[in-house]
């Protein structure tokens, strides 16, 4: 695949990640906590279409040597159940920035956020789980790992602090209503994605 081709699969794995990093942004967070997770977006990135890529390689090799038609029946089933798994975190993290605003009338810039310990690293993998999939396709492919990790990468970086940065700025100007209406955003983002799959 040409750089382009690989800038191109990285925009669009992650566009999802950019629809929920705005509403999560809104949540008080300050620029370091934007930084660090960004880059665990982008280290998820690399490390699930890797993991797709070698698996679906030798995904491909076994069917390839016993004969099996239906190949892409394997990453379809991945992926369904891996939109399935990420819409039911994000609903979850909705409802979990509702009841956090409701309890907290007042906003604090210490008080826990999304963006940290295990909720971080879960938000992480379930925003990344589309390139486990892109993965498992490319594994007949001729690519170069190193120059596809630094492209996708920098590119998922640079998107998730965008779209932190972003919701920031929104939730500034909302108030202090800010983290409710994120979590409202991200249950009708899961629900939608639920409805997608399961219709």
């Amino acid at each position: 695949m040409s750089s382009i081709e690989l800038l191109i699969l990285s925009v669009a794995l992650g566009t999802d990640l950019f629809s929920v990093a705005i509403p999560i942004g809104m949540n008080p967070m300050r620029l370091r906590v934007i930084f660090r997770a960004s880059v665990i977006f982008a280290l998820f990135h690399i490390v699930l279409i890797l993991s797709g890529y070698y698996i679906g390689h030798f995904l491909g090799a076994v069917v390839e040597h016993m004969g099996i038609a239906n190949q892409d029946y394997p990453i379809m089933t991945v992926q369904n159940w891996a939109s399935i798994l990420g819409a039911l975190i994000l609903t979850g993290l909705g409802i979990y920035m509702i009841k956090e605003n409701l309890i907290c009338a007042v906003p604090d810039q210490n008080k826990p956020h999304p963006l940290q310990g295990g909720a971080l690293f879960l938000l992480a993998a379930s925003v990344s789980i589309d390139a486990l999939a892109a993965g498992f396709s490319m594994g007949m492919m001729d690519v170069d790992l190193v120059k596809l990790s630094f492209i996708l990468g920098s590119v998922i970086f640079i998107i998730a602090v965008l779209g932190l940065s972003l919701g920031q700025r929104a939730g500034q100007r909302i108030g202090e209503r800010a983290e409710l209406i994120g979590g409202i955003v991200l249950i009708l983002l899961g629900l939608h994605v639920l409805y997608r799959m399961l219709s």
